[in-house]
């Protein structure tokens, strides 16, 4: 009995000595490429400076430590070509402490007549999303971000400018993970696409993301310092002389440029850029409306030119310094501008008839010269603040605040005969954004899970000041006019609780989260005291799963459910006479879009690339459309409405790779069903509107020699339907040519942008909507075959090869 006694209590001395032991893990890789370090010396220092153990990582650079007491440690790295790297590490009484990547940054050494060749993999596919690198997209050099974002497998922009995400429009977009209140298209045309490094779309975002966005996230990562000291990249480009300028008044000018620098040095690390880009684009407008009113129907077909000019330049600065080893600041500025003049010169040719006899009752034609101008200067002050309270606990602070000074107007005549002025119309709007988001989160690590809770504050205010005048009967004064004149303020303020959790297993990854929001919209109508508030409470779960096959397979499976609020544009119901034959008007009075999506899908490693599959379903309540219905025998009213329901279910395919070492591939296929109902306006009766959907990205881009390369992409996207009507399938190719000189350092580029070589209908589209008392279509046709040259070079680089050759004697003697 005494010696079960003696080895029972030995059993628990024993036991209990090892349950205060820690178990210390990690893996070390390559900071420039990602690739783990086989083989690196690892060792463990206590606060005596004695070393504790040491061991080398495996093929896979992984590390681990067993049974270390609680205690302060040094942890030392070091491998042959690399800086060594120490960090110190606090071990308390968890059971196991796993310090993730470590990365280790390679010695600055310059080697003669050695060259060595790496890239990351084009495309990636974790949880949830999937990050593609824009250097892949050689259409996209010179451009915008917006011009990396049209290349995405599940990407479609249209002739508008308008993105949607596997057929949704309602796409949020972040900066390097921070949202704006802006539109997707005017922050993306902030952001040079030379200094774009990768792109994520989040196809179900998790709990500590904006639920905003029914078609998910665009996430755009701007380039960052990858080694100490400074590196530079300056762009420039200009436009060849236009092949097709449809007889515009003013020929299109194409030029700009960009530059962009990274620098890090110790516990400071800055990354920033300067960007101007002109990009007019010239084209046509071809339309047909009849209208009917009692007994009488009206024809009014049209012509005429339809062109832009619009410039955009800004600045972008980030900036990140470690105070301490706990504590690090963030700071982010983001300033631009943008201009853009729309000209719409329409010949129009008026018929009315009368539909019970077919006699012509009236024939006129008149010339409508119409300029509509917006303009804008955009601000952004992004702060964030970290503090690691110890190796499971650590706070996030961030605070973003955004001014945008938005202002233009529209001119409008219509001229008969060629010579009559029958009337002059002028709109007028300043409508300044003001908005404001705060944030605390606080991370948790359990182990191999982490819990990540938190409450973030968004408020934007918006005060609309629109004035029309008009001036009839062929005299010049301009008198206001009350009824589509008028001033609003509009806020909208959310309230958000949420709770993400993320478990990592041998091969399945799982994220669980719930979003809790209070969303209350302001709108209030100054000229006539009018207000219509809205709020709601709502909850919004998300869930994400990833397991590993095998074989270099992986499944996927997701589900979330989303919002799209209703911008401050749809919500205005101050009239605006944006055409002389549309009047524009919003309703205060429109619900947000409530989405629910599902998908699931399978991801296939290649030895040089990768493919997926995704099928997904969405389902939406109070999907928001815009409706024509008549105003008056000339004139449609141009309306924002709720429909009852959309649904849309599809498919995804997609990858990227190479065919052989010097071609490389990528495309991306979506096919999805669309359907869209409920009544519309007035309409006794609801609509159905339902069709099959697709659009394709697709390119091929090959190596040639003595640094020579090329490349074609191609974008496509079918005819869709509305609730009203159709929209016409959208065409564009592209072409580029590259030449490297100097080592790399210099790169020429010509491109060919909207390739028509035939009557292919590139860059054109076709809008049309119908019901019981009109028809109205239109084709929109822009600019094809234009022609581009762009330089780029990599200061840094050239620095380095343009060095003077070292003494022997200075080097071996001194």
């Amino acid at each position: 009995m005494n010696r079960f006694l003696l080895g029972f209590c030995m059993f628990f001395l024993v036991h209990a000595a090892f349950a205060q032991q820690t178990t210390l893990s990690g893996s070390i890789k390559d900071s420039l490429s990602s690739s783990a370090i086989a083989y690196a010396s690892i060792g463990l220092v206590d606060a005596q400076q004695k070393v504790v153990d040491g061991m080398v990582t495996n093929s896979a650079g992984a590390f681990q430590f067993l049974h270390i007491k609680p205690g302060k440690y040094t942890l030392s790295i070091k491998f042959i070509g690399y800086k060594q790297k120490q960090l110190a590490i606090d071990i308390s009484q968890q059971k196991a402490l796993n310090l993730g990547t470590i990365l280790i940054t390679p010695v600055d050494q310059q080697l003669e007549q050695v060259t060595v060749r790496g890239s990351q993999a084009a495309q990636q596919h974790r949880i949830d999303r999937q990050t593609y690198q824009a250097n892949q997209y050689k259409n996209a050099v010179g451009g915008t971000a917006l011009d990396v974002v049209k290349n995405l497998p599940s990407a479609a922009v249209d002739a508008n400018g308008n993105i949607s995400m596997r057929g949704s429009t309602g796409v949020i977009v972040l900066i390097n993970g921070k949202p704006s209140f802006l539109d997707p298209a005017t922050i993306l045309s902030q952001i040079a696409a030379n200094d774009v490094s990768e792109v994520e779309y989040i196809t179900s975002p998790t709990a500590q993301f904006d639920p905003d966005g029914k078609g998910g996230m665009i996430n755009i990562k701007t380039k960052k310092a990858a080694a100490d000291g400074f590196a530079w990249v300056l762009n420039l480009q200009g436009g060849l002389p236009s092949i097709d300028d449809y007889d515009n008044r003013e020929s299109q000018k194409r030029f700009g440029g960009d530059i962009a620098f990274q620098y890090r040095k110790d516990k400071l690390e800055l990354n920033g850029s300067a960007n101007y880009l002109r990009n007019d684009n010239a084209g046509f407008r071809d339309g047909d409306v009849n209208t009917i009113i009692g007994d009488r129907q009206t024809f009014f077909p049209s012509q005429g030119e339809r062109s832009f000019d619009k410039y955009n330049f800004g600045i972008r600065l980030n900036s990140a310094y470690g105070l301490s080893e706990k504590h690090t600041l963030n700071l982010g500025v983001l300033a631009s501008r943008r201009f853009q003049d729309r000209v719409a010169d329409i010949h129009y040719t008026n018929r009315t008839i009368q539909p019970s006899t077919g006699q012509e009752l009236s024939r006129t034609n008149y010339f409508n010269p119409n300029l509509q101008n917006k303009q804008g200067e955009f601000y952004l002050l992004d702060f964030g603040y970290q503090f690691k309270i110890n190796n499971q606990h650590s706070l996030q602070l961030g605070a973003i605040y955004e001014y945008a000074n938005i202002y233009g107007s529209t001119k409008n005549a219509n001229i008969e005969n060629g010579s009559d002025t029958v009337q002059w119309t002028h709109n007028t709007y300043t409508n300044p954004l003001r908005g404001l988001r705060l944030s605390l989160q606080h991370n948790w690590k359990l182990g191999e899970a982490d819990l990540v809770s938190g409450y973030q504050l968004r408020n934007d205010k918006q005060e609309g000041n629109f004035e029309y005048y008009a001036a009839e009967n062929g005299t010049a004064n301009l008198q206001l006019i009350p009824e589509f004149t008028g001033k609003l303020n509009a806020s909208n303020t959310v309230h958000a609780l949420f709770s993400q959790y993320d478990r990592k297993f041998s091969k399945t990854q799982l994220s669980l989260g719930l979003r809790y929001e209070y969303y209350q919209r302001d709108l209030l109508l100054l000229h006539t005291n009018q207000e219509y508030p809205y709020s709601i409470h709502q909850l919004y779960p998300s869930f994400n799963l990833m397991h590993d096959l095998g074989s270099g397979w992986s499944w996927k499976l997701a589900g979330a459910r989303r919002v799209q609020r209703n911008n401050n544009f749809e919500l205005n119901p101050i009239p605006e006479r944006e055409h002389s034959e549309t009047l524009e008007q919003g309703d205060p009075e429109l619900l947000p879009e409530f989405t629910t999506n599902a998908e699931t899908g399978l991801v296939k490693k290649l030895n040089a690339g990768s493919l997926f599959v995704n099928a997904y379903y969405q389902h939406t309540q109070n999907p928001i459309q815009r409706v024509n219905s008549v105003y008056a025998d000339t004139i449609l009213r141009r309306v924002f409405t709720n429909a009852d329901y959309a649904s849309r279910y599809g498919m995804e395919v997609g990858g990227e790779g190479k065919v052989w070492p010097w071609l490389k591939l990528n495309a991306g296929l979506n096919l999805y069903n669309y359907k869209i109902w409920g009544q519309v306006l007035n309409d006794l009766e609801s609509r159905t509107n339902q069709d099959w959907v697709y659009s394709l990205n697709a390119g091929v881009q090959a190596d040639l020699p003595k640094n020579w390369s090329t490349g074609l992409q191609v974008h496509y996207l079918s005819e869709r339907p509305t609730v009203q009507g159709k929209d016409s399938r959208f065409l564009t190719p592209h072409f580029n040519l590259s030449k490297a000189f100097l080592r790399g350092a210099l790169t020429a580029q010509f491109q060919w942008q909207f390739i028509e070589l035939g009557d292919w209908g590139v860059n054109e589209q076709r809008i049309s909507t119908y019901s019981h008392d009109f028809y109205t279509t239109t084709n929109y046709i822009y600019e094809k075959n234009v022609l581009l040259l762009n330089l780029n070079l990599n200061l840094h680089k050239l620095n380095q090869v343009l060095k003077l050759p070292k003494s022997e004697f200075d080097e071996k003697e001194f």
